[in-house]
């Protein structure tokens, strides 16, 4: 199986449907048209850990290497970014399977049985089996190091390129991605994905393997921001979190504890700021 980006384009290009869009749209004569319209690929994707199943995941089948990296080390399965000596990804009739070898020493066997059900695309809590898991993933995660403040400048510069580095959105229209963009706001690197945190693990497990996780920089991504999303993001050990929408209150809980700045950008292009959640105002209140 090719894993790469394009294909999944070209994917979603053979599995086009034609739509009907409305009047307003239409022709000069205010007749609706039809026209032909990506539809995104969601597929299940089974992860396993030195060829035995770990979980499965609604994904959008690209870049699966990265999301299997990215997960691992997300969920704190892989103890170390670089400990993976090999990832297999294959496909046979329809069925994906991604497989991660890496040294038993390495991995962390109570996450491992922690997670084991369907994760799904938009929910961030699958697979854990208690409200104690939940909690217990505050203490198994360092605050982030204090830091310089990313400017609006390069938060609103990152925003701006990111629709130019999603070409599977740009086929479909329904696809999330996350972008590590450098402290300027120059994007560097970008995965998508039908889910929101599948994007983040994709992109964490990029910067992963190409040993980028301890360069400085921040990520913004094009979906609201969820709990998950700050936890997810601390591993990375991101400058600040940007994303479309705001977070909610349990984002904003999470940020506080895991000192990680989020901004979100407001207005269209031409009016366009940033809205910041300091965590010191979250915890005054």
């Amino acid at each position: 199986m090719t894993d790469l980006r394009s294909a999944v384009v070209g994917r979603a290009a053979h599995e086009q449907r034609a739509v009907a869009v409305s009047n307003a749209q239409g022709d000069a004569h205010g007749d609706a048209q039809s026209v032909t319209w990506g539809i995104a690929v969601e597929a299940p994707v089974e992860i396993a850990l030195n060829g035995t199943p770990w979980t499965v995941m609604l994904a959008t089948p690209a870049d699966l290497a990265d999301l299997a990296v990215g997960l691992a080390l997300t969920e704190r399965v892989l103890r170390d970014a670089h400990a993976a000596t090999d990832v297999v990804v294959s496909e046979f009739l329809h069925d994906i399977a991604v497989n991660l070898v890496v040294p038993e020493s390495a991995l962390d066997t109570t996450a491992i049985r922690s997670r084991s059900l369907l994760g799904s695309t938009a929910c961030g809590l699958c697979g854990l089996e208690s409200l104690a898991q939940l909690h217990a993933r505050g203490t198994s995660v360092s605050a982030a190091p204090p830091s310089a403040e990313i400017s609006d400048a390069a938060i609103l510069r990152a925003f701006a390129e990111l629709p130019m580095h999603q070409p599977i959105n740009a086929a479909t229209r329904s696809v999330h991605a996350a972008a590590w963009c450098a402290p300027n706001g120059a994007i560097e690197l970008v995965r998508e994905d039908v889910g929101r945190h599948n994007a983040l693990d994709k992109l964490i497990g990029a910067l992963a393997r190409r040993a980028m996780l301890a360069q400085p920089g921040f990520v913004v991504m094009s979906s609201r921001c969820s709990y998950e999303l700050v936890y997810k993001a601390s591993v990375a050990h991101t400058l600040l979190l940007a994303t479309v929408s705001a977070p909610t209150t349990m984002a904003l809980e999470w940020s506080a504890a895991l000192q990680l700045p989020l901004a979100c950008r407001v207005g269209g292009d031409a009016h366009a700021r940033v809205v910041r959640f300091p965590t010191e105002e979250h915890n005054a209140s």
